[in-house]
């Protein structure tokens, strides 16, 4: 039985809630759709995380990248197949509106004026020749996720066809992530390759001052650290505490987006990080950000850079994803022939310093064919390992990561 490949690349890039470090201000009105599908892609980073978490050391996703991802990859699933993806990516309590919602969010991030940063999705399919898409597939994935097609040739020209789709994802990345689909994921068996990307970069509201960054220990657990350069900065931000934490908000230039910091108490080991972890879900996420207020706080955070590559198919198992990767996979809804998803594979990529932030994502979904008040300043210094998180206006998680150790 020839083989069905389905690859499915998401890019997305994006920062956490909230106004100035200067005066109060408010986020705009979030759009109830937008906000939807926020609500769904957090649920399913927290989901993410813990499973990735349980693996020591540095680690960054788009949980947004992912769900959109898999999303269009729902988008053709039927029956119990349908149900399970639905109940596992946090689509279940949304039904067939998480389309538009997804829509809502992306449409948010096309209207970003250019002068105060760019943030672009871009979505294309690449479909062999020899296949069709069920046309009511194809009217989907154009209006909610604007997603031309492509013709290839897989059967005679798969690698030139891999080189080609990587040429483009690097091209949509400013070559952030370059060589995702790698040797073995594009074979004559390939099908179809649906490729959304999507690349971030913003200068930070207010810039750190470079004179101001020195060369100080981060404190990496267990009694060990190294030296990194550390940033700092003092000013009013939207902060909050509790006998877990601290957390910071870091806003853009790019209004409503912000980079939020969970910094757990007194860390000078990974034990009090696993205890805030164990304690991270959705819920208590959302209760968190609720608890900020403006206060004077001196900043401490390292320049940092990272990229991060992983496969998620056993992840997306263990979250009740079994059907879809089996050959009882029903994704009658998207071609004419019975198909599952063999592997999802992601890569992230970050990188900060005094200025600005630029990060890029992508999500490989490969398929075969199956038979305010004014306060006395705070302290925030982030000198040992830490979550952070990049969100929009609506509150998605477009980013989620640990820094357990800078440039490890």
């Amino acid at each position: 039985m020839r083989y069905f490949s389905y690859l499915l690349l998401a890019c997305l890039l994006a920062v956490f809630l909230f106004g100035t470090s200067g005066a109060a201000s408010e986020s705009l009105p979030a759009d109830p759709a937008g906000t939807q599908a926020a609500s769904a892609v957090n649920a399913f980073a927290i989901d993410v995380y813990r499973q990735l978490a349980a693996e020591s050391g540095n680690l960054f996703f788009s949980p947004y990248s992912i769900s959109s991802a898999m999303a269009m990859t729902y988008a053709g699933a039927r029956g119990d197949t349908a149900a399970e993806m639905a109940k596992a990516l946090r689509f279940a309590d949304h039904g067939p509106e998480i389309h538009a919602a997804m829509k809502s969010l992306q449409d948010s991030y096309d209207s970003i004026p250019e002068e105060d940063g760019t943030f672009s999705v871009a979505n294309r399919l690449w479909l062999d020749k020899r296949e069709k898409l069920i046309p009511e597939y194809l009217t989907l994935v154009e209006k909610y996720y604007g997603a031309g097609v492509e013709t290839i040739d897989f059967l005679n020209a798969h690698e030139r066809a891999r080189l080609e789709i990587n040429d483009w994802v690097a091209q949509k990345t400013r070559d952030k992530i370059r060589d995702l689909l790698q040797g073995g994921d594009v074979t004559p068996d390939t099908s179809l390759i649906l490729v959304n990307a999507v690349y971030f970069s913003s200068a930070w509201l207010e810039p750190f001052d470079k004179e101001l960054t020195r060369e100080e220990p981060f404190h990496t657990g267990k009694g060990e650290q190294k030296t990194v350069p550390m940033m700092h900065r003092t000013g009013r931000f939207l902060y909050g505490e509790n006998s877990d934490a601290q957390w910071i908000r870091i806003p853009y230039s790019i209004w409503g987006f912000y980079m939020t910091i969970f910094l757990p108490r007194e860390n000078e080991s990974f034990t009090q990080l696993e205890e805030f972890e164990s304690k991270l879900d959705a819920e208590a996420l959302a209760l968190w950000m609720e608890e900020t207020r403006w206060r004077e706080a001196a900043l401490y955070m390292p320049k940092f850079k990272d990229e991060r590559r992983y496969r998620l198919a056993d992840i997306l198992q263990k979250l009740g994803m079994d059907l879809a990767f089996s050959a009882k996979a029903d994704f009658s809804g998207m071609t004419e022939g019975p198909q599952k998803i063999d592997n999802v594979i992601h890569q992230a990529f970050i990188e900060l310093d005094e200025e600005r932030t630029e990060a890029a994502a992508a999500t490989a979904v490969v398929m075969t064919r199956t038979s305010l008040a004014i306060e006395p300043a705070v302290e925030f210094r982030a000198d040992k390992p830490f979550i952070y998180c990049l969100t929009d206006d609506a509150g998605a998680i477009l980013f989620m990561g640990r820094m357990a150790s800078p440039d490890s």
